[in-house]
């Protein structure tokens, strides 16, 4: 039994008293087996002490407890023993023979695969080793040390067998009514998680037993003891049913009394067995008694087991694998299940935890996730969404102020927060979006995540460090229904990348002197085609397809398409002058993608020199060095390098200086206004003096009027492109001759 050191005797003395109430109860009948008279002629079918003793041995613990206890058994034994007045030659025999069964007792114990306790417990598939050790092997050994002591002692061969048939009998029957109850009651879950519970439940099963074998004692000849042992099976029906229905601390207690009822409806036959036949068949009906209990007790471990792996299953569905903090379902079910609807939900985004895990490994990342939910826990109940994202359902605050006040305390604690692994000190940046619970329900839940998700991704957006309510209103922010349409835009557009409907459009840069072209100068524009015929402009899908990781992939499809065009017609290729064509920063930034890129530049139908690669400002700004590679590498070849929409982002001169750019194209949103806006005209100006200064040309987009192109052209800037000088037009009209591009327009 697992007790604690300090207090083993506590147990001791718990188990020394439930032997001595055990040792009085007995199934009494007179024993004549091989017509030789058991001492005074009366004997028991049931040694119940013998089984709790056995059954405290597999529960392990300190061994002084189960020592005591066979203590105690030999003081009880001695002291109704000495009425017989033993001699001291037996009586000291017989006290060897108590040692060598504590030791005996203890060897069954770790046979039948004991000790059960913590984890480890009595299972099904260790039912066949439980029963042949306990049932067979422990009272084996037991009758054979009892019957060496008589035989050593001088009684007849006839009064050993006797001893030794009675004895094993007795110890057998006991395993059977104790042993596997009081397994049952001690190891069950729901009783050890309530200490003095499972002492309660097991104290009233030891105290209804030995009532019920005392009231049985009492009046031996009641008519329906024999009525129950005839219809055993059916008892053993209804029993079965108690098994699954029944909690332990009831079943328990009915079990044992049915078994009693059953050993006293044989105390006839055992009675009146006296040849080895009849003994032989009271072996059986008694062997059929303990077999019928084993059978209902792996029913229980059965119906037990089934109930551990459904509690086992649901908390693995309710609980994240990696940091075991609830999870999307448990937070399903709390709103499902929850008495109260919360004022407020919150959603939190921890940036650097992936870094964390691409850094440090699983380990830590499951280690500050763990951290971090204690953080929160005091405040909020945290939901564990995957990755980085937590939904926050506030603790005992039912106002909406007391609830928006506990996320700035969450946010404030994870500012603060260190995370240590291995010496290093790791800090993660929380953003937190805040959104009111106006209704109840499974959809009430999911607007509420849409909308509190959507303020979080704002609040990381805008590096806000406080909690950000969400905005469902059109005028203040954008609503669920236009965040639901960006998304099915950016899955159309992707789809359309994936299948190729690709539509190449060209718009045409003019030099602003007049100076005349030897061919066609202009930056290549693509068009997405849906499966339903709609064409997507470029402001429908760019900044989808960039935000979700595309933006390489449509930049391979661009080149891909119009290296393909070209080989189809290759009448257009005399007549380009140069071509630009965009590369987002992610894409060159993707190591598959300049791998791809450079295979597609292999197979150029256009000479390189007539190739313009248009940078964004952000590609130039976050360049690593095989980026940089990539750049020099296409200077190399021939091909020129632009910068496009110059001055609308915070530039990196260093890095604009290490970056072998040719020209730089002014972002048409200062160009378009700066005649009636002098800040977008010094913007202006201040682009070109940055060209100069690194000897580069300038490209001047969204020239709209005659007079803004000859403003421009007076300030400096060499190129221009916009409606003035001609809109976006299809390719095959633009560069293909007037005779050839209807016939591939159609195409």
């Amino acid at each position: 039994m697992v007790t604690r050191r300090r207090a083993w005797w506590v147990d001791a003395c718990v188990v020394s008293f439930a032997c001595w109430l055990l040792q009085g109860v007995g199934v009494e009948y007179s024993a004549r087996f091989f017509h030789h008279a058991y001492l005074s002629g009366e004997a028991s079918l049931l040694h119940a002490h013998a089984g709790l003793l056995l059954g405290v041995a597999l529960l392990g613990g300190d061994r002084r407890v189960l020592a005591t206890a066979f203590l105690t058994s030999f003081l009880h034994w001695w002291w109704r023993a000495r009425l017989e007045a033993p001699t001291e030659s037996y009586a000291a025999g017989f006290a060897v023979a108590m040692v060598l069964q504590w030791r005996w007792t203890e060897w069954c114990a770790h046979w039948a695969g004991g000790p059960f306790r913590g984890a480890h417990r009595l299972k099904v598939s260790g039912m066949f080793r439980y029963a042949a050790v306990s049932l067979f092997l422990f009272p084996t050994g037991w009758t054979l040390l009892s019957a060496l002591v008589a035989w050593t002692h001088g009684q007849t061969p006839a009064a050993v067998a006797n001893t030794a048939v009675q004895l094993w009998l007795a110890k057998h029957v006991g395993v059977g009514v104790v042993t596997l109850p009081f397994l049952l009651l001690w190891t069950d879950d729901r009783l050890r998680r309530a200490l003095r519970g499972r002492w309660v439940a097991v104290m009233t099963w030891l105290c209804l037993s030995v009532l019920a074998a005392h009231m049985l004692e009492a009046r031996p000849a009641l008519r329906w003891v024999e009525v129950v042992y005839d219809y055993r099976a059916l008892a053993g029906v209804l029993l079965g049913i108690a098994m699954l229905l029944w909690r332990v601390e009831y079943s328990m207690p009915l079990l044992t009394s049915t078994h009693l009822v059953l050993l006293h409806g044989l105390t006839d036959q055992a009675g009146q067995a006296a040849s080895p036949p009849q003994v032989v068949g009271l072996l059986a009906h008694l062997v059929e008694c303990n077999f019928m209990v084993l059978i209902l007790a792996v029913l229980f471990l059965l119906n037990r087991e089934r109930k551990h792996r459904y509690h086992h299953l649901r908390a693995m569905c309710r609980h994240d694998a990696s940091s075991g903090l609830d999870n999307a379902h448990a937070l399903r079910e709390a709103w499902r299940t929850s008495p109260k609807r919360p004022a407020v939900l919150g959603f939190l985004l921890l940036d650097q935890v992936e870094r964390v895990l691409g850094s440090y490994g699983w380990r830590a990342q499951s280690q500050l996730l763990r951290e971090i939910g204690r953080e929160m826990v005091p405040l909020a109940r945290p939901y564990h969404m995957g990755g980085g994202k937590f939904v926050l359902l506030p603790l005992g605050a039912e106002q909406a102020g007391a609830s928006v006040g506990k996320m700035e305390e969450i946010l404030r604690r994870l500012q603060a927060f260190v995370f240590q692994w291995h010496g290093a000190q790791l800090r993660v940046s929380p953003y937190l979006g805040v959104a009111s619970c106006d209704r109840a329900g499974v959809e009430a839940l999911d607007e509420c995540l849409a909308n509190a998700c959507d303020a979080a991704l704002r609040a990381r957006e805008a590096g806000e460090h406080n909690p950000l309510p969400c905005e469902p209103s059109p005028s203040g922010g954008p609503d669920a229904q236009e965040r639901r349409h960006r998304l099915v835009a950016a899955a159309e557009a992707l789809a359309c990348v994936h299948a190729g409907r690709v539509e190449l459009y060209v718009q045409p840069i003019v030099a602003l002197a007049g100076q005349p072209s030897a061919g066609f100068q202009g930056e290549v524009l693509c068009r997405l085609r849906t499966a339903q015929g709609r064409l997507l402009f470029p402001n429908e899908f760019i900044a989808d397809l960039e935000a979700g990781g595309h933006a390489s992939e449509l930049d391979i499809a661009v080149i891909e398409c119009l290296f393909q065009w070209l080989r189809t017609h290759p009448l257009a290729i005399p007549g380009v002058a140069r071509l630009g064509i965009n590369l987002s920063g992610k894409s060159v930034a993707s190591a598959s993608f300049r791998a791809r890129f450079a295979e597609l530049l292999r197979q150029s139908p256009l000479p390189h020199s007539a190739l313009c690669f248009e940078l964004t400002e952000t590609a130039v700004i976050a360049s690593q060095e095989p980026a940089l590679r990539l750049f020099h590498d296409l200077r190399a070849r021939g091909c020129s390098l632009s910068l496009d929409d110059f001055g609308s982002g915070m530039q990196n001169f260093e890095r604009l200086r290490q970056v072998p750019v040719d020209s730089l194209k002014i972002d048409g949103q200062f160009v378009r206004n700066m005649q009636s806006q002098s800040r977008d005209l010094e913007i202006v100006r201040a682009a070109i003096a940055v060209a100069d200064a690194h000897g580069l040309t300038t490209v001047a987009e969204y020239v709209e009027s005659a007079s803004l192109a000859e403003q421009l052209r007076c300030m400096g800037v060499r190129w221009g492109q916009g409606y003035h000088f001609g809109r976006p037009e299809p390719i095959a009209a633009r560069l293909l001759p007037a005779a050839v591009a209807p016939a591939a327009a159609v195409q």
